[in-house]
């Protein structure tokens, strides 16, 4: 099992694994999920099977500022930045549990350091506050989140530290 950048050949699996994963209004269409891809292909990528199956997904974005992006719009990404947001972390119901996830935050938290990335921000959804504090993330409770993400919504912010 491997981490790599995301092929066209793995979409279907990541809509898959979406809408397993998340409650329906939290679905977005493929061309917005690719437009993360599109922007920023260095922290975009799946954790794969050793036949090359899709076992869960990352996709991350370069962003500016407190506000997390709306749910569902295409992300257009202007160049220097030195914040990325974690838009979606996504693992097939068959492979939870068995440590995926922390290998991809962990893998885009040293890609982002390599590139002096100096925060990431992501919306916990779904009650997920606390799986994101697990990994140092904190809350940011005085900016309010889209409604479009749902009640309950939080966004987060962990500061790290660029490769020395």
């Amino acid at each position: 099992m491997s981490i790599r950048m995301i092929k066209e050949t793995d979409w279907d699996a990541i809509m898959q694994i979406q809408s397993d994963a998340y409650a329906s209004h939290l679905h977005e269409d493929l061309t917005v999920l690719q437009s993360k891809l599109i922007a920023s292909p260095t922290s975009c990528f799946v954790f794969i099977h050793a036949d090359d199956s899709v076992l869960g997904y990352l996709l991350a974005h370069p962003w500016l500022g407190n506000q997390a992006p709306k749910l569902g719009e295409i992300v257009v990404i202007d160049t220097g930045y030195n914040e990325v947001y974690l838009h979606d972390l996504a693992i097939s119901g068959d492979a939870r549990g068995l440590g995926i996830a922390s290998q991809l935050i962990n893998h885009l938290i040293t890609q982002m350091q390599g590139l002096g990335c100096q925060r990431l921000l992501l919306t916990a959804v779904q009650d997920s506050a606390s799986f994101w504090q697990q990994y140092g993330f904190s809350s940011l409770e005085h900016i309010p989140v889209c409604p479009s993400y749902g009640q309950g919504a939080k966004l987060l912010v962990l500061t790290i530290q660029a490769d020395s």
